[in-house]
């Protein structure tokens, strides 16, 4: 029984356009060539292949190409980045980085993917979707803190000072 499965991978440029009541035909594409500056907002997807620079904030899926570039800050439902990108990376529910992609920011999004071969310069947040379950028992694991000690409070190693003996 196998533990993993590996899917055939979808291409790049594999992204169904739907409007935002989920019919087809509804993406927006920059096109190879065309540069946009300023604030890009929507209910459909969108497909950069050119260069976009400013905000994206679209809530359904974003997908840069792998001749695609973005200098700002990226917000959607999906976002997946197999071009460059300078700028910080929220997906509500996933951000996926393909082995093709040059990313410096920060992620955050539930669901995490970056492949083998990408070049990322940049934090990663997960955090489960709002309305979402939480994670096993409902407890929050404990998280490292700045002083020195074990889980029961007591230091982890003897105080530092002059020693008797």
């Amino acid at each position: 029984m196998a533990l993993f499965r590996r899917d055939s991978p979808a291409p790049a440029h594999s992204v169904t356009f739907t409007g935002p009541s989920g019919e087809p035909g509804g993406g927006t594409r920059i096109a190879p060539g065309a540069r946009f500056e300023g604030k890009i907002t929507g209910t459909v997807d969108l497909v950069v292949d050119g260069e976009v620079i400013g905000e994206i904030a679209v809530s359904a899926v974003v997908l840069i190409g792998p001749q695609g570039s973005v200098t700002g800050p990226i917000s959607a439902r999906v976002v997946r980045v197999a071009g460059r990108v300078a700028g910080d990376l929220r997906g509500a529910e996933r951000v996926e980085i393909t082995a093709t992609a040059n990313l410096e920011g920060d992620i955050a999004a539930p669901r995490v993917t970056i492949a083998e071969g990408a070049f990322f310069k940049g934090r990663v947040e997960m955090k489960p979707a709002p309305g979402s379950e939480p994670a096993a028992g409902g407890k929050t694991p404990p998280t490292p803190n700045s002083t020195d000690r074990a889980h029961d409070g007591r230091p982890t190693k003897p105080p530092e000072g002059p020693r008797n003996g």
